[in-house]
């Protein structure tokens, strides 16, 4: 067995609880408190570090010093702390503090722009040194959203307006008093999109009216309509919601939000001496961050490697301490080492195919369809994630609670995963011909310039072929790519990975929907399906939890009708680490807050652990 016989995995068996219905406990309940905590006294800006250098070193030596292990709380509690809950502590044991946790990221960490240009990159930057107002659980996907900035809010009575306290003291990572006027200048920014490239927030805050400062630590948010607390708060914990400084964005525009990530206020700070755009960033521990105890290691180096060889064979000689598991030819040399701990589970991650309905043909809902049944999704499945995956609907991942029933599924044509692709390409054909498609000329592939990406493109490209539909592909590299994303100016059809961040309709899939949705890559100048927005608008101010479910279920089969966007399948995704690593909890999605990574910490005692080899579950949050 492993050589962790002091750690319990029995009781480890956790059915994750997706967030929507935990919340809806708090929502019913009243307003989420927390004890203040006095923070540290501000600090001037650490003296400037030596130039770090191109690859990562062997690991710092932990210091050693450990403390008691904090005490455990019931996780509905809401609390000025981040408690390690029981069966988290059960298994890793006590806190160690010092040391450093090395991340092996996939792709290059070219930006830092969360606000406007939002990628997987942007967010290993602005996690760790950011803060939102409330966030996600880092243990516990399916708990309460609990304080991050704010420690505390209070529901109006008419379920229309949210008042955030924030703490005393809290400062910037500069050595600047944190205000209230800093978040509504934020979230302003991010309603209006002045000033920013395209707001990823900016339909995720559709429903707010207003945003005002009743004083320097008093926030306030009104909203269009009463709703439900946790339908208010899990946009707001999105993980792009991040506060910036006001008089930092002002003084040097977008510009700063690419280059500049010395001004946070997270676990975290971006160490002096460092560019954007160089793949091995340096951040070390903030000694006033506002939780006090957090974040555990003292430097956290972040790696982003695009070769996918390099990324294993980094992993596999312990030149970095944890791989978040993205290529499946990786996962079993993970499973099958005799000391790194793996953990797999379903996500809300898909790939996600779009069709362009600007362009002619792709603009006859019919020719969509048709391309839709022509891809093959369980051999996708099976050719590009091994097996990891499952076919669904448009937003919600199968096993989620808002999934529709294999009925509904099927009563929109194409949309029910058959094990007779034959006949499907016959009728695909017989569709295509019907609506006189142009079979003699080449349509464009708009392809992410990203190994990952252009593998699974080259699968669909070939599903197509099969029908007769010839293609090409137009390789972009990523900040070009996000540009013609939100111009509307990719081509006939675009791949690419896609997450649903919440189980929800308003702070999930309307970011694929609304007419002003940065992630709604039909628009600006295309079409947009008013209809579908209207029901959001519907399900955004509903109480009854039936009739939300059922607004949910009509815009899912509404979109599904579309024939615009839709996953081709929906993703498992594992994690990798040495046994060191501690504090883990495995995500139902790409994001969040084990992000910040300021739960983790290394234990130097478990360096040498061996026994791991096969051991896929067991790790907190995992299958």
């Amino acid at each position: 067995m492993p050589n962790h016989w002091y750690k319990n995995p029995r009781a480890l068996v956790m059915v994750p609880v997706l967030a929507i219905l935990a919340l809806a406990a708090v929502a019913c309940g009243a307003a989420a408190t927390a004890t203040p905590v006095p923070t540290a006294a501000p600090t001037a800006a650490p003296e400037a570090m030596a130039e770090p250098t191109a690859v990562p070193e062997a690991m710092a030596e932990p210091s050693g010093e450990t403390m008691d292990k904090p005490e455990t709380m019931d996780m509905m509690e809401m609390s000025d702390v981040v408690p390690i809950p029981q069966h988290v502590a059960d298994f890793y044991g006590e806190v160690t503090y010092g040391g450093t946790l090395r991340i092996n990221y996939e792709d290059p960490l070219e930006h830092a722009n969360a606000w406007g240009a939002g990628s997987g990159v942007t967010d290993r930057y602005r996690m760790p040194t950011g803060a939102l107002l409330v966030m996600e659980n880092p243990y516990d996907s399916g708990a309460p959203i609990i304080p991050d900035l704010a420690e505390s809010w209070e529901l109006a009575e008419g379920l229309d307006a949210i008042t955030f306290n924030f703490r005393e003291g809290t400062t910037w990572h500069n050595g600047d008093a944190f205000t209230c006027e800093d978040a509504r200048f934020s979230f302003e920014t991010m309603r209006t999109g002045e000033g920013i490239t395209a707001s990823y927030m900016q339909s995720r805050l559709a429903n707010v009216d207003t945003f005002t400062c009743a004083d320097d630590m008093t926030f306030e948010m009104k909203f269009t309509g009463p709703s439900g607390e946790s339908v208010l708060l899990l946009p707001i914990a999105n993980r792009r919601a991040q506060i910036f400084n006001k008089a930092w964005f002002e003084a040097g525009g977008e510009d700063v939000m690419f280059q500049d990530v010395s001004v946070g206020l997270g676990p975290f700070m971006w160490r002096e001496g460092q560019q954007v755009g160089i793949d091995t960033q340096y951040f070390d521990k903030n000694p006033n961050y506002y939780f006090p105890g957090l974040p555990y290691v003292d430097e956290l180096v972040i790696n982003g490697i695009l070769d996918e060889s390099t990324q294993q064979a980094t992993q596999l000689a312990h030149q970095t301490d944890w791989h978040w598991v993205r290529n499946w030819g990786q996962y079993q040399s993970y499973v099958d080492h005799d000391q790194i701990m793996t953990v797999i589970r379903a996500t809300r991650g898909n790939f996600r195919l779009w069709i362009n309905a600007r362009n002619a043909p792709f603009d006859n809902v019919k020719v969509r369809q048709a391309v839709v049944m022509a891809i093959d999704r369980d051999a996708a499945i099976q050719v590009l994630q091994d097996g990891h995956g499952a076919a669904g609907g448009f937003g919600y991942a199968p096993g989620s609670p808002w999934e529709l029933s294999q009925e509904q599924l099927c009563s929109v044509p194409g949309w029910c995963v058959t094990d007779d692709m034959e006949s499907v390409r016959a009728e695909v054909k017989s569709i295509l011909e019907g609506e006189g498609f142009d079979f003699e000329k080449t349509y464009s592939f708009t392809v992410e310039s990203d190994a990952q990406v252009q593998a699974r493109a080259t699968f669909l490209q070939e599903q197509l072929r099969l029908v007769g539909i010839q293609t090409d592909f137009d390789l972009v590299e990523t900040i070009a790519y996000r540009e013609q994303e939100q111009s509307g100016t990719w081509g006939d059809l675009k791949p690419g990975n896609s997450t649903v961040t919440a189980d929800d309709p308003n702070a999930g899939v309307a970011g694929f929907l609304r007419c002003d949705s940065a992630g709604n890559y039909w628009t600006p100048n295309g079409p947009c399906n008013q209809s579908i927005v209207d029901l959001l608008d519907q399900a955004q101010t509903e109480l009854d939890p039936a009739k939300r479910l059922a607004l949910a279920q009509e815009i899912e089969l509404a979109a599904m009708m579309e024939y615009g966007s839709f996953p081709v399948y929906w993703e498992q995704e594992a994690v990798s680490f040495w046994p060191e690593v501690n504090g883990y909890s495995h995500f139902p999605a790409p994001n969040g807050s084990f992000l910040k990574f300021m739960h983790l910490w290394i234990d130097p005692a478990d360096k040498d652990n061996t026994g791991n080899a096969g051991q896929i579950s067991g790790v907190p949050g995992g299958a």
